[in-house]
C-alpha cells in the first residue's frame, strides 16, 4: 500500500521542519550551555536555553503527533495503533510544554537551582520514554511509503542511530539533573553539561533526520 506522492511530499515537508528545528534549536541550546559554562553563569542563559529546549521537543512532538494522524487517516486507527503511538509523541509535547514553564520560572528567578535541574531531567526521561514510539512509527511508514527495500533499510538506520543517540543523551542528562539537585555545590555546571548533551544530541539527530528525508524521500515516487 502506497500513500499519494503529494500527500507523502507533504507529510515528509512537515517533518522536515520539525527535524530542521530540533536540529537548530540543539545546535544553540549548546552553544548558549557552553557559554555560561566558560562564564561561571547559571542564570538567564541556563534559563533561555532550558526554554529553547522545551521549544524544540514541544515543536517536534506536535509535528509527529500531526504525521501520526495522517497515518491514522491511510491505514486506518487500528494498523497504527492508538494508544501506543499516541502515548509517545504526547510524551515529547508534555515533557516540551513542561521544560518551558519550568525554565520560564527559572529566568524569572523562581528556584532556578531546583527548577532547570528538574527540566533537563524531565526532557531526559522524555527522550528516552518516546524513543521507542517514533522507531515504531518510523517502522510504519516505511511499510506504508512504497520505497525499495534497500531506501526503507537505510531509513530505519538512520532513525534506529538518531534515536540510539537520543537515548543515551536522554539518560546522561537524568543522571547530571539529578547529581545537580543533590550536589548544590556544583549544580551550575552539572546542568550547563546537561544542556550540551542534549543540545548535541538533539542537533546530531535533527541533522540526520532532515538528511534521510532529503536524500530517501525527496526523490520518491508512486509505484
Amino acid at each position: 500500500m502506497a500513500i499519494a506522492y503529494g500527500e507523502r511530499k507533504s507529510t515528509t515537508t512537515a517533518e522536515g521542519a520539525g527535524s530542521a528545528v530540533e536540529a537548530a534549536a540543539g545546535i544553540a541550546i549548546a552553544i548558549l550551555a557552553i557559554i555560561g559554562l566558560s562564564r561561571g553563569e547559571s542564570g538567564s542563559l541556563t534559563s533561555i536555553a532550558t526554554i529553547i529546549l522545551g521549544a524544540a521537543m514541544f515543536v517536534f512532538g506536535a509535528t509527529m503527533a500531526s504525521e501520526y494522524g495522517k497515518l491514522v487517516d491511510t491505514v486506518g486507527e487500528a494498523a497504527v495503533g492508538a494508544s501506543e503511538f499516541g502515548a509517545g509523541m504526547s510524551v515529547e509535547i508534555m515533557t516540551g510544554g513542561t521544560a518551558i514553564v519550568l525554565g520560564i520560572l527559572g529566568l524569572i528567578g523562581v528556584s532556578r537551582g531546583v527548577l532547570v535541574p528538574a527540566a533537563v531531567i524531565t526532557v531526559g526521561v522524555g527522550l528516552m520514554l518516546s524513543a521507542g514510539s517514533f522507531q515504531r512509527l518510523n517502522n510504519l511508514r516505511m511499510q506504508v511509503s512504497g520505497l525499495a527495500d534497500v531506501a526503507q533499510s537505510l531509513s530505519r538506520a538512520a532513525v534506529s542511530s538518531a534515536l540510539t543517540s537520543q537515548v543515551l543523551a536522554g539518560l546522561a542528562a537524568v543522571v547530571l539533573g539529578i547529581l545537580a539537585l543533590t550536589i548544590p555545590g556544583s549544580a551550575a555546571s552539572l546542568v550547563q553539561v546537561g544542556l550540551i548533551v542534549l543540545g548535541v544530541a538533539l542537533a546530531l539527530s535533527g541533522t540526520a533526520l532532515t538528511g534521510r528525508m532529503l536524500k530517501i524521500y525527496g526523490p520518491a515516487r508512486v509505484q
